[in-house]
């Protein structure tokens, strides 16, 4: 017996750091157990970086992920629970994983080699990266293998890059059992990641499939939103029963008696013409008159004894009649040199300058007088901008001088026919009264006023105008 012991060769230690088959065994199916039993996305990152390290020894582990056109994301790493996305580190590991990972062996477990890797990645290796470094990529599950060398052309695809993977670094190299329990591990690590972030990734492509509807129902929802039809126009504060004073004769204004914007009561002197003419006049017919009455007295007289003369004396009264007849004209006219208001109101005008010394001819406007207790807003819709105009339609008017306090008014009159506004453009006329208990503002304010019509969907009242222009363009 002493010989055979001695025959039998001792047996070798297993190296430090290394685990026991047996052990090493039920190390994998605990960790892959743990992995399952995961229920968020960063509780199983945490136990990936982390645990890993009871199966095989390392220095660090990072977990990254990939984007569909190759750019890898630095989600987890051992031993920090901060991650900084913007350090320097961090940017060179996504850096080099984005080349692994779009690489010929990106899908199997592999030692990365730094000669093939970009030259910004390669030369700083020494600064960042550890001696040794395995890449373990969690493919989905089918995810299909490389190809080996000897399979048929047909069973060899291009391999589709890991959207996930473990970088664990060491300064000791990687030994084939320990790559074997790796790509073990990573296959149950990959079910247990893809099995979270897959429901993640259904939840978040139905709302991607649902955002766009329900943005498009949303937007078609609101423009079905019945709105009121409105139009702005122009619009100036003018009295409902304006007086017209107007020129009772041909002449020129020789004095005004008020300015503008003045109230005046009734009879109150206005505006006077120059009467220097109208007085000669009615002194050449009042001279006119006394010669006439005289060469008739005459001819009265002496129809007693002389016949021709008593046959003109017909002619004679026809001929005072009209003496007398241009000598009540002409006194009619000199009573019109100065006109009076027919009743109270102010005295609408522009300005004395502009009449002063202008000559006139009869029923020529020279002012308006109006009623400051009975206001009307008068309204120029441009045609382009009309809608259907009906009486009792609510008027809003914004005021220049009072713009965030606007006046309530209903239409009360719109013209059929357009005719040119001030401003030179095709308008039809409007009129619109206040409501009651609205306090009368000044005449001759301006502002612009909001008409509004008949309830239509938001969509006709934002493209009615490009609806209008584009059936205009094309004639349809």
């Amino acid at each position: 017996m002493s010989a055979t012991m001695a025959q039998t060769p001792p047996q070798q230690a297993a190296p430090q750091g290394t685990p026991q088959p047996v052990n090493g065994l039920l190390m994998l199916l605990e960790l892959q157990r743990q992995a399952w039993r995961q229920t968020t996305t960063p509780e199983l990152r945490y136990h990936i970086v982390n645990q890993t390290r009871r199966l095989i020894a390392y220095r660090q582990a990072a977990f990254l992920t990939v984007g569909e056109r190759g750019r890898a994301m630095l989600e987890a790493v051992s031993n920090i629970a901060v991650l900084e996305p913007n350090a320097p580190f961090a940017q060179w590991l996504e850096e080099a994983v984005r080349a692994v990972a779009t690489g010929e062996h990106a899908n199997n477990v592999h030692v990365v080699d730094p000669a093939t890797l970009p030259a910004s990645v390669r030369n700083a290796w020494g600064e960042w990266g550890p001696a040794q470094v395995l890449w373990c990529p969690l493919r989905k599950p089918e995810t299909p293998r490389e190809m080996p060398p000897g399979a048929p052309a047909e069973s060899r695809g291009k391999a589709v890059p890991p959207q996930a993977g473990l970088w664990l670094g060491r300064d000791e190299p990687w030994t084939d059992g320990e790559i074997l329990l790796l790509s073990h591990l990573t296959e149950g690590y990959g079910h247990a990641w893809w099995a979270l972030s897959g429901k993640r990734a259904k939840r978040h492509a139905l709302r991607r499939a649902l955002l766009p509807l329900l943005v498009l129902l949303a937007i078609a929802g609101a423009l079905a939103l019945p709105v009121p039809m409105s139009t702005l126009a122009p619009a100036e504060i003018q009295t409902s029963n304006p007086v017209i004073v107007a020129a009772p004769l041909d002449g020129v204004i020789e004095r005004f008696h008020v300015q503008p914007n003045q109230a005046v009561a009734a009879g109150q002197p206005l505006f006077s013409f120059e009467s220097t003419v109208l007085r000669s006049r009615f002194e050449v017919a009042r001279k006119g008159v006394t010669q006439a009455e005289a060469e008739l007295l005459t001819a009265s007289q002496a129809a007693f004894a002389d016949p021709q003369t008593k046959a003109r004396l017909a002619q004679l009264r026809a001929q005072v009649e009209l003496r007398r007849a241009e000598m009540a004209l002409a006194r009619d006219l000199l009573d019109r040199v100065t006109v009076k208001a027919e009743r109270a109101g102010i005295a609408v005008f522009t300005d004395v300058n502009d009449w002063l010394g202008k000559p006139v001819s009869v029923g020529e406007r020279v002012l308006t007088l109006a009623d400051p207790q009975a206001p009307e807003i008068d309204i120029m819709v441009p045609v382009g901008d009309a809608l259907v105009l009906e009486p009792g339609s609510p008027v809003e008017l914004f005021l220049n001088v009072d713009p965030l306090h606007p006046l309530q008014a209903r239409l009360t009159h719109a013209s059929y026919e357009a005719g040119l506004s001030a401003a030179g453009v095709l308008s039809y006329r409007v009129k619109a009264a206040l409501d009651a208990g609205e306090p009368p503002p000044r005449i001759g304010l301006r502002g612009t006023a909001k008409i509004l019509g008949d309830r239509v969907p938001l969509a006709l009242y934002l493209f009615r105008r490009p609806l209008a222009l584009l059936r205009q363009s094309l004639g349809i």
